[in-house]
């Protein structure tokens, strides 16, 4: 199963480098008020993949960019993407960023199983995206999920980390909504 899940992972990253359009993504910093200060907080420019649409609802009550399928909402949908942009550190590499949060996850998750994916090349000519997957026995609410990692700036040129990851209940919501996924990786 995971092998057959591979192969298709790898065939479908390989025809949509050839078929994707080059997308400038970008950062946008927004500046909220929380715990009585001025927070800082970051989102991505993105245009949803096809038949999918943001839910600003859950986008605002989990502080990320959340997509769910068109016609569903955050609690029915059984499989959603959500991105995360960080500030990246001065000097920070991306690897060290994967590394300090997978060791992060693993500690709060023990039987969590981590497997590296192919690369997702971006048609807009940024470096590739890192992709894992991740298997998480132990949380129902995430069992399987595929996490990418990679980088982007906003118009001044800071730069940021972006965190894409889609979640699914179960595996086939996971292989269902795979094509979508890898548009979003390779559009952005």
């Amino acid at each position: 199963m995971l092998a057959k899940f591979v192969a298709s992972f790898i065939g479908v990253v390989a025809i949509g480098g050839l078929v994707s359009t080059a997308v400038n993504a970008e950062v946008q910093k927004h500046t909220q008020i929380c715990n009585g200060k001025l927070c800082p907080s970051f989102t991505l420019v993105l245009t949803p993949p096809l038949d999918w649409d943001v839910d600003k609802a859950a986008s605002e009550e989990n502080r990320v960019q959340m997509l769910i399928p068109r016609g569903l909402n955050f609690h029915d949908a059984r499989a959603v993407i959500y991105i995360r942009v960080s500030a990246k550190e001065k000097d920070q590499q991306l690897s060290d960023f994967i590394r300090v949060s997978q060791e992060r996850w693993r500690q709060s998750v023990a039987d969590s199983k981590i497997s590296k994916l192919p690369p997702v090349e971006r048609g807009n000519g940024k470096a590739a995206f890192e992709p894992f997957r991740y298997e998480n026995p132990s949380r129902p609410q995430q069992p399987f999920e595929l996490v990418a990692f990679g980088t982007d700036t906003d118009k001044d040129g800071n730069d940021f980390i972006l965190t894409v990851v889609m979640s699914g209940k179960d595996q086939k919501a996971i292989e269902q909504a795979q094509d979508s996924y890898l548009e979003l990786l390779r559009r952005h």
